[in-house]
């Protein structure tokens, strides 16, 4: 019979406690309770091995077989043991994460926070809200591999004044008379203005907006009320372009113009601000905090697929919604954009609308391009919403096409192609074809009661992302957008003379070229790669999916592995341009003399935020960041 076992195979044995503990408190419990394990059978074997019978004819001895028992017992005990230490370990040596973003948000100033809290909805935000420092760019994962030296495209999913300020004025002949107002007011006071402005005896008390200043609501009221969005066409757009839009600029002469308006609420994109100019108050009631959301377990677009839409992506109604029930859907309302998107402002129209009376809900069908070479109008979803009464073929935006001939300093370009019929005037041309047609066919002013169009132009948003917001072209589409603008006052002047509201805005500007403003871009796939890497995500990622402001996370894994969201968020505090390189990026393509500028000036967790809720933010002060605002309030040139 074999003696005892040596001492060393007992050690052994018990090695894969001490190997997790290790690894554990080195960055990742997935990780260390797997290689713990190899080891721990590794070392069983070899026991089985040097305990097992010397012979077929000895049968061994129980005492032996209680010892690989208990050893085995005591080596998978401390297995997890060791590993349960080394992730406590682990999470002794990350620094207060609380403390740490306290210190980002007093950085941020109390106005920044308040904007950022606005978009918090727990159940739809990701858990972790990046705030890029001032005039960096959040590329797209294809963006991030394909860079090139100079690349155009930007994203403008960040919280800055510059992003954050918008004209708007409200036109009403014969009803206001032109005033000037500096008063600090956001896109949530559109519908609440509106309300008041047609007698709205249903608008509820408790969203954030608030009638504009110096707006006179009394009977009679406007036969409809028009509400017109150039998106992107935020200030600094317009300072670039001082000469691109002369009727914004006359109407804002003739209105009642508020210099110091902007979209509300974090981040400065479409999905956000269009919702907010709906329902009246931010994404922390009507739910749409970016163009992603969490949907459960899921990440995924805000509202479905263009053509398929669900309205009910808005967890509170819209004004139209409300009005047309106050009014037995006698109102009309109708929306005609681009992009499902600016589905925000009008909701569902009316939950009860069916057949003839579902409201115009319209946006541009981009891909009937691949099937027929040109884009066409098309309903949201035709069970929710209809086509105008009237909609100019499709000859008549060929013909725009034929009569548009590329400036001399772009010889190139062909409106045809790819996602470039945004980005022209001739479909700009054809969506004010299809406005007018829409006023000219549709009942509208016909119902007794105050009836509501919201239009969208993407033009000059979608082209300040693809060429850029000081490209040529974003000058050339924001003069086309401003000539329909034109158009729409003559059509209203002459279908309703002083008898309509025309309200004129934006929903954001745009990021400069970062390589003109000393900014530096995101690179979404290192980011989640480098959180994996510190986080422990190398079997079980920890990283669901990272959008330009958002990253959503796995909470329990990154539980398993000892860490919490509030640790991550602090952990790229001082996270740096040099970190956020990735492999496939050619050298031509870094900004060398930028390699530790900071990607952020904040980064925040879902449960951070909610702890704000209710709370008085005036202790964060003043902004640390006045190159966040660089105009101020705007003057008109």
């Amino acid at each position: 019979m074999r003696s005892d076992p040596p001492r060393s195979l007992i050690l052994f044995a018990l090695l894969g406690g001490a190997v997790a503990f290790i690894v554990a408190a080195l960055g990742s419990t997935q990780l260390a309770l797997v290689s713990g394990l190899i080891c721990f059978v590794i070392g069983m074997v070899a026991l089985v091995w040097r305990t097992r019978p010397s012979s077929s004819e000895d049968p061994g001895d129980p005492g032996r077989r209680r010892f690989l028992a208990l050893a085995g017992l005591g080596g998978f005990a401390w297995l997890v043991v060791g590993g349960a230490l080394g992730r406590a370990t682990r999470s002794l040596t990350f620094p207060d994460p609380v403390r740490i973003q306290d210190a980002m948000a007093n950085d941020l100033g109390t106005e920044y926070m308040e904007l950022i809290r606005r978009a918090h909805h727990p159940g739809r935000s990701g858990e972790l809200q990046l705030v890029l420092a001032p005039y960096n760019s959040s590329n797209y994962p294809p963006e991030s591999r394909d860079l090139i030296r100079f690349y155009r495209a930007t994203s403008h999913a960040s919280v800055w004044m510059y992003l954050e300020r918008v004209p708007l004025v409200v036109h009403a002949p014969g009803r206001l008379d032109p005033a000037d107002d500096t008063t600090r007011v956001t896109l949530a006071d559109l519908a609440p203005t509106t309300a008041a402005l047609m007698g709205s005896r249903s608008w509820p008390a408790d969203r954030e907006g608030a009638v504009l200043p110096g707006i006179a609501t009394g009977a009679p009221h406007p036969k409809v009320i028009v509400t017109f969005v150039i998106d992107g066409g935020g200030w600094n757009v317009l300072q670039h372009w001082p000469n691109s839009w002369p009727n914004l600029k006359r109407l804002m002469g003739r209105g009642v113009n508020y210099r110091n308006a902007i979209t509300g609420s974090f981040p400065a994109v479409t999905a956000c601000a269009h919702a907010t100019i709906g329902t009246g108050t931010y994404p922390n009631q009507h739910g749409i905090t970016g163009h992603n959301i969490r949907d459960g377990s899921k990440v995924r677009k805000a509202y479905g697929d263009a053509g398929h839409a669900n309205p009910g992506d808005l967890l509170i109604p819209t004004l139209a919604d409300l009005w047309s029930d106050e009014t037995g859907n006698r109102a009309w309302v109708g929306e005609i954009g681009y992009q499902v998107w600016h589905m925000g402002m009008i909701g569902r129209g009316g939950p009860t609308r069916t057949g003839d009376q579902l409201p115009v809900g319209v946006y541009w069908n981009e891909g009937a391009y691949k099937e027929n070479g040109v884009g066409e109008w098309a309903p949201h979803n035709p069970d929710l919403f209809r086509m105008p009464s009237t909609v100019p073929g499709l000859d008549v935006y060929d013909a725009h096409l034929q009569a548009f001939t590329s400036p001399e300093w772009d010889q190139t370009f062909d409106p045809r192609g790819r996602q470039t019929p945004c980005c022209a005037p001739p479909v700009v041309k054809y969506q004010g074809d299809l406005i007018e047609a829409t006023l000219r066919s549709e009942p509208i002013g016909q119902s007794g009661v105050t009836d509501l169009l919201y239009i969208n132009y993407k033009a000059p948003d979608y082209t300040g992302h693809i060429y850029n917001m000081k490209s040529d072209w974003e000058g050339l589409v924001l003069e086309e957008v401003d000539t329909q603008l034109g158009r729409v006052v003559s059509t209203l002047d002459e279908l309703y003379p002083n008898d309509y509201v025309l309200i004129v805005t934006a929903d954001h500007g745009q990021c400069p070229f970062p390589d003109d403003v000393d900014g530096v871009r995101l690179d979404p796939v290192q980011l989640g790669e480098d959180i994996d890497r510190r986080f422990g995500g190398e079997l079980v990622t920890t990283v669901q999916s990272v959008v330009p402001s958002e990253v959503y996370l796995h909470e329990g894994v990154l539980s398993v592995n000892g860490a919490s969201i509030d640790d991550v968020a602090a952990s790229l505090r001082d996270y740096r341009y040099r970190q956020n390189i990735g492999p496939y990026v050619p050298v031509s393509a870094i900004e060398q003399d930028l390699l530790d500028a900071r990607e952020f000036s904040a980064v925040f967790s879902t449960t951070y935020l909610s702890s704000l809720e209710g709370v008085d933010l005036s202790a964060f002060g003043e902004t640390a960041y006045p190159d966040g605002d660089p105009s101020g309030v705007p003057e008109i040139p």
